[in-house]
């Protein structure tokens, strides 16, 4: 037998047995079944698909739900003045729960008031601007964002408070507990 082959299974030999004590034998040497368990579960630490795995936990990033929302309805609301050729200068939001329309035609002023209304009154209110004659505030209404799935109140004809809990779910970030603490800290 070739003697490098010799000392390379003599090595391999001398490694598994050097494994072998650090898995079962470490810190003492066992003298029966049970500190050979118990020396195998203080060496191995399982993973989480061996413990049981994870408990996720969701949370609704409901600002960043509303804030999409109010986007959304700027846009839908400046293509519907559009289509329907009521004249204004401009639709903005003014922060999350807040759209500012300015300057609409004083002419159309009751068609617009008539289509707002119509189009997003189970969602937004409309008021007028302070200081501007001409101006128009819609104002998210907080039933529109506290919203549960069984006992919300019915969507608006343009489907936006259907579109705001879509948004809500859609914000949804998940946070990660692991193992026994995860576990331990749940509901019963």
């Amino acid at each position: 037998m070739n003697p490098n082959l010799k000392w390379k299974a003599l090595f391999i030999f001398v490694v598994i047995l050097f494994c072998i004590y650090f898995l079962f034998g470490y810190p003492v040497f066992p003298t029966s079944v049970a500190q050979i368990k118990d020396n195998f579960s203080k060496q191995i630490k399982l993973g989480l698909d061996l413990q049981g795995g994870t408990h996720l936990i969701l949370q609704v990033q409901v600002q960043e739900a509303v804030a999409q929302e109010t986007d959304t309805t700027v846009d839908r609301l400046t293509t519907l003045l559009r289509s329907k050729n009521i004249h204004y200068d401009e639709v903005r939001r003014v922060d999350d729960t807040h759209i500012l329309v300015r300057n609409v035609d004083s002419s159309q002023v009751a068609e617009f008031r008539d289509l707002v209304t119509q189009q997003y009154n189970n969602v937004w209110d409309l008021a007028r601007a302070a200081g501007d004659a001409n101006a128009y505030t819609l104002t998210l209404r907080p039933g529109a964002v506290a919203q549960d799935g069984g006992g919300h109140q019915g969507p608006a004809r343009d489907g936006s408070a259907a579109r705001a809990r879509g948004a809500a779910a859609g914000g949804e970030r998940p946070r990660h507990r692991r193992g026994r603490e995860a576990r331990a800290q749940e509901p019963a």
